[in-house]
């Protein structure tokens, strides 16, 4: 349930990345409320929507930190788009910077 001002921007179970969110949001400026940081010892007794940890923002900067968490949550797969050897025509996925054919690196991997 929101409190007023407050809205929920984020909640993972993994811990270490939430921390990473927070740090970004910090470095921008954006204070955070970190909520159910120590409960997890309910999981399994509890639903997992009342342990599940959380960071909330004020509600006035909710734009801006929730532009910063999915930049953060992007897939590296959806920045790096499929390219095409030149050595041997295959067809390969952005992340990968070699040809899994032939094994031609690429241009700007070299």
């Amino acid at each position: 349930m929101a409190q007023s001002g407050k809205k929920l921007l984020y909640s993972s179970f993994d811990t270490i990345f939430l921390g990473y969110i927070e740090t970004l949001l910090s470095q921008s400026g954006i204070p955070t409320e970190y909520r159910n940081q120590y409960v997890s010892g309910g999981v399994g007794e509890l639903p997992p929507v009342d342990v599940t940890p959380e960071l909330w923002v004020e509600e006035a900067v909710f734009a801006r930190a929730e532009a910063i968490v999915q930049q953060a949550t992007r897939n590296e797969n959806d920045m790096a788009p499929q390219w095409a050897c030149p050595e041997c025509g295959e067809t390969i996925e952005g992340q990968f910077a070699q040809c899994w054919q032939c094994g031609y690196w690429r241009e700007e991997d070299k």
